[in-house]
């Protein structure tokens, strides 16, 4: 079975200070906030498409204990 696909831009800002541009799927959730509280999610976010450190093109899995913020770009 397919996994269902609603990429949404995002930039994220982890604790030690680094910044990541890129999407990330939240799936059937309505808002990326859904995903991220959820309970019944993994405790890592995918970022594809990131950009990092000058960097793009990357796929990025961030521990969501290391998310300081999240803000959506669309």
């Amino acid at each position: 079975m397919k996994e269902q696909q609603n990429k949404k831009s995002i930039s994220v800002r982890l604790t030690d200070g680094t910044t990541i541009k890129g999407k990330i799927n939240i799936k059937t959730h309505s808002r990326l906030t859904d995903l991220l509280n959820s309970s019944d999610e993994a405790n890592f976010a995918v970022v594809t498409e990131a950009s990092v450190a000058g960097q793009p093109g990357k796929t990025i899995i961030v521990r969501k204990e290391q998310i300081v913020w999240v803000m959506p770009e669309d």
